[in-house]
């Protein structure tokens, strides 16, 4: 038997991984009957929701990898399963229908010195994430707090703690360049502050002065997105 899983998202964003995911595992998939999302690690599973749950878990990694990639704001799901059995019939197990929206695809073509031409899409570094996020549980959990939904304050300093912890330090993070000691004091200064960060402050009260100069949530996010880059290389 074979398990085959649909999934459903944002028309762009399922054909910019489909670009970059083709000969991954997992891979993304475009077919006769819509994005296929394919694994070896549904081979030996036995029944739908067994299938479904794993499926979730891998949707899950490429959904924060491809926020980054794409900024991405519907993410993947798993929209029917189809078990193929060994006499050809085929069972289909609905989970919900499909939504699609519309955006401009970003590539690039770079030229060598050989004049060999190579295709960049911007979807291209997403394998790279899902397999480090397959493989390390700190890039995995990174990846799971970039996917649930709008990014806060609180979720914000979370990734930044994950980085931090897998580095060693916020040293590190300084020494390498991703980011300066006074950009990270001024993100931890205005998350934790409610005059600053208003009901999402990760504290209740204002246990300091606010920031004098606080950083808008969109700084924010451009801040931990650059840390998340680069510290992405190194796996």
């Amino acid at each position: 038997m074979e398990w085959e899983v649909l999934i459903t998202g944002d028309e762009f964003d399922l054909n910019e991984l489909a670009m970059s995911l083709t000969m991954a595992d997992p891979a993304i998939a475009k077919e006769e009957n819509g994005f296929v999302l394919k694994s070896s690690r549904f081979g030996a599973l036995q029944d739908a929701e067994a299938v479904r749950q794993e499926a979730e878990l891998i949707l899950t990694l490429i959904n924060g990898a491809a926020r980054m990639a794409l900024g991405t704001r519907q993410p993947l799901s798993v929209r029917n399963i189809v078990l193929t059995k060994d006499d050809g019939s085929r069972q289909h197990f609905v989970y919900i229908s499909e939504s699609i929206a519309f955006r401009e695809s970003i590539s690039a073509i770079v030229k060598h010195a050989d004049g060999s031409e190579e295709h960049i899409n911007q979807a291209d570094p997403v394998a790279g994430w899902i397999d480090a996020g397959l493989r390390d549980a700190n890039v995995a959990r990174a990846l799971r707090l970039l996917s649930a939904g709008q990014l806060s304050w609180v979720g914000l300093y979370r990734i930044l703690e994950v980085v931090e912890q897998d580095t060693g330090s916020l040293d590190h993070i300084i020494q390498e360049g991703w980011a300066t000691d006074k950009t990270l004091r001024r993100f931890k200064h205005s998350a934790n502050s409610p005059a600053a960060a208003g009901d999402d402050a990760r504290h209740g009260r204002e246990s300091t002065q606010p920031p004098p100069n606080p950083m808008t949530l969109s700084e924010a996010k451009s801040l931990i997105e650059t840390i998340l880059h680069n510290w992405l290389r190194t796996k």
